[in-house]
């Protein structure tokens, strides 16, 4: 529901705006923060498309490590 609703809302990518979407990024506050704070994760509003590029390079620039690292 996420992934789809956020990539018909962004079909371009919303960093390089010339590839197609292919990934459904939280944005601008990350999942576990939304979770956090009491927000539904999964409101399309907290999300943009990304393709493949821009989406490993946004990944690796504010989660190293990846995604699925956990934090203390």
């Amino acid at each position: 529901m996420f992934r789809e609703a956020v990539l018909a809302k962004h079909p371009i990518c919303q960093a390089c705006f010339s590839r197609p979407s292919e990934h459904a990024d939280h944005h601008p506050i990350d999942r576990r923060t939304l979770v956090r704070l009491g927000h539904n994760p999964n409101d399309p509003r907290f999300g943009r498309g990304l393709c493949h590029s821009c989406h490993s390079r946004e990944t690796a620039k504010h989660q190293p490590g990846g995604w699925n690292k956990h934090t203390g």
